[in-house]
This record gives C-alpha cells, sequence and structure tokens, in this order.
C-alpha cells in the first residue's frame, strides 16, 4: 500500500512538472513584434535623442564597467550634462569580461547607472556585442590613450569565442541574465543587442584586426550572422516589454548588406541603422527603409569631417520622428574628437573635432552646435 501511494504521488508530481514545464516553454520566448505591436509602442514614447555613451574615463566597456574603475560621480555629471541641452537617451556597451568576472556586482552597477540616468530622464538602450576593437581584451588595468582615435576599444566576445560555437552557452547566460533583471525596467527603452555584427576589420579602430586573412574573415563573417540569430532567440526567450534591434551599417546592395541586413530586419522590432554620412544619405536609408512599416532610429552618428553635422541632420530624424544617438558626448580616455585614422592622416592640421561635443571641462567644443541641438529638442 505504501508502495502504491509512493508511485502515485511520484507520478502526479511528475506529471505536474511536465505540465509546468510545457506551460514555461510556451510562455517562455515571445515572437517578433508585428510592426503593429512595434509602432504602438514607439508612438506611446516621447521622441529620444542622445548619445553613444561612454564616460570620459573610460576608454572601452571594460573600464565604463570594473569595479576598479566604475565611477558614479563622473557619470552623474556627464548625464547632467547630456540633459542639459535636452537629450534624453544614451546608447550603452556592457561587457562580457566584467560580467564573467562578477556578474552580481556588474548588474548593482548598472543598476546605479539606471538610476542615474532617471534622475534626469534619460532612457537607457543597452548592447551586448561588438565585432569593432582589437582582439586583447582582457581585465585589469586598460591601456593608455596614444593620440589615435578609440585606439583601445575591444571585441566582445573574442574572436576565439566568436568561431567556437561552443562556448556559446557562455554568451547566452551573459545575455539572459542582464535582459532577464530588465526586461520589465521602464528605464530600459531597447536591446540592440549586436553591434555591426560582422564589421570584423572594423578599419577605422586601430589595430581592428589586421592580420586575419580573407578566409578567416570570411569564417567569422558566418559565425556573427548566426550569433545575429542566436542572439535574437536568446532575447526572445526573456520575453522583454522592450524591442530588440540589430543596426545594419553598409547599404542592402552591398557585399556585406546582401549577406547581413536581411537576416538583421527579420529578427527586429524596431529597425536601426548606422551612418557617418552627411543627410541625404539618411533620407535615401530611411525612404528605403520605410517599406517594414516598423519605427526607425539611428544610432550612430555624426562625424563632423564626413558632412555629419548636427545641422542640419538632427532636426530632419526629429522631423521624421526617428531617434537619434549620435557618437560621443564628453572628450575622453577614447580621444573620440581624432579622426579616424585615414582621415587624419589626410587632415594632420584640422582643428575640428569629429567626434564629441563637451570638452572635458564642461563647456561645449562648438556653443553654436549646441544651442542648435537645444533648440531643436526644445520642445520635447
Amino acid at each position: 500500500m505504501i508502495i502504491k501511494f509512493f508511485n502515485l504521488k511520484t507520478l502526479f508530481e511528475l506529471t505536474v512538472f511536465a505540465l509546468c514545464a510545457a506551460n514555461i516553454s510556451h510562455l517562455a520566448a515571445r515572437e517578433r513584434w508585428t510592426p503593429k505591436q512595434a509602432n504602438e509602442w514607439y508612438n506611446a514614447q516621447p521622441y529620444r535623442a542622445g548619445v553613444n555613451f561612454i564616460p570620459s574615463y573610460a576608454i572601452n566597456s571594460i573600464e565604463f564597467w570594473s569595479k576598479e574603475s566604475f565611477d558614479i560621480n563622473v557619470i552623474d555629471r556627464e548625464l547632467k550634462l547630456a540633459s542639459s541641452i535636452g537629450f534624453n537617451f544614451v546608447r550603452v556597451f556592457l561587457n562580457d569580461l566584467v560580467w564573467h568576472d562578477d556578474p552580481k556586482g556588474l548588474e548593482e552597477r548598472i543598476d546605479k547607472f539606471l538610476e542615474c540616468a532617471d534622475k534626469y530622464n534619460i532612457a537607457v538602450s543597452f548592447t551586448f556585442f561588438t565585432n569593432g576593437g582589437k582582439n586583447d581584451g582582457k581585465l585589469g588595468k586598460q591601456p593608455e590613450p596614444n593620440n589615435t582615435h578609440n585606439s583601445g576599444w575591444k571585441k566582445t566576445p573574442s574572436l576565439e569565442i566568436l568561431a567556437d560555437t561552443s562556448k556559446w552557452d557562455y554568451m547566452k547566460q551573459y545575455v539572459q541574465s542582464i535582459i532577464k533583471r530588465y526586461a520589465n525596467d521602464r528605464r530600459v527603452v531597447l536591446w540592440d543587442i549586436y553591434n555591426e555584427p560582422g564589421n570584423i576589420r572594423s578599419e577605422h579602430i586601430v589595430g581592428g584586426a589586421k592580420s586575419l586573412t580573407e578566409d578567416d574573415v570570411k569564417r567569422l563573417k558566418q559565425c556573427a550572422l548566426k550569433l545575429v540569430k542566436e542572439s535574437a532567440e536568446w532575447a526572445r526567450e526573456c520575453n522583454p516589454l522592450q524591442p530588440i534591434t540589430f543596426g545594419v551599417y553598409e547599404p542592402d546592395s552591398s557585399p556585406h548588406g546582401k549577406m547581413f541586413n536581411k537576416t538583421q530586419y527579420e529578427e527586429s522590432d524596431v529597425i536601426s541603422y548606422h551612418t557617418y554620412s552627411p543627410l541625404r544619405t539618411h533620407i535615401n536609408l530611411v525612404k528605403e527603409m520605410r517599406k517594414y512599416d516598423r519605427p526607425i532610429m539611428c544610432l550612430e552618428w555624426m562625424a563632423r569631417h564626413l558632412g555629419s553635422t548636427f545641422n542640419p541632420i538632427l532636426k530632419y530624424l526629429k522631423e521624421e520622428r526617428i531617434w537619434s544617438c549620435s557618437f560621443g558626448l564628453v572628450a575622453g580616455k577614447m580621444q573620440t574628437w581624432i579622426p579616424w585614422p585615414r582621415i587624419a592622416k589626410d587632415t594632420p592640421n584640422s582643428n575640428i573635432w569629429f567626434h564629441d561635443i563637451f570638452k572635458p571641462d564642461g563647456t561645449p567644443w562648438d556653443p553654436t552646435e549646441v544651442e542648435y541641438i537645444k533648440n531643436v529638442l526644445k520642445s520635447e
């Protein structure tokens, strides 16, 4: 009798567990938003404009978030400065090495960052991966600036991990632990999961990956394309209330665009793009992207040497209700006011800043430009 009771009880428990597991599995992953869902979400949001934010004390995302260097006082001062000219949005890069070393500590620092941003009514987008930068990222003291554009940026994940899918569980845990924690957090408005996937060589960053062969690059691009699909699914399994996106950065007609753009569009709830070109390029890109009937965001732009300037592009983006995220706020260790190397070589004596808006003391590089930004955004 005891044995029968035990078997029945066990059978009951197993049945309940199976039903619960099936229900959890059914509810775990949301579908990609329909255009209607995406537009309803977007229309309920205020217009957002801001910057790709890396605090001036950090040369890369490791130094940004590591416990030894994270500086909420600098962050507070610089986010206050952003808010003072009308910005209400920042795009921020996270780092897998920092998470792996101290996941709880990183979450605590993200909490502090979000509290600070919210104090100034600034919404946040987080990015997990980027192929840009050098492939030698490690914890500890980071390199010092060397008077070249963005000399200390690091790939995340490393190319060794990108190329080895057996190690991707590590990346899945990284993505999902962060998204699950903030999936219902109103202060986070977007998951921009993978920055410029496939941009393996990233020529404008010193030491990007010049030693790679063409076969290496081809293989790594295939891995990056697979990671777009996998990471989109990882994000949707967390059922976030925020949209996800993968920003395109090459024309659809280019070899890279033909390989990546269709997948990036198909995995995105909202469409996003990067360009450091003049206004006409924005107009042409937006015209092409309107066919998807989804919200459009420009999450990287503004390079003065290339004609990508606040006046007139910011006004155009606002009039078209395209969220704007220009590059750089306060000139700091990334030295992104210095042009990309090929441009610096052609204009060695230029006094024009490439990126960034404010000097280290908080004064504008160009007061006229800052007044223009304020006037465009003043109604928001």
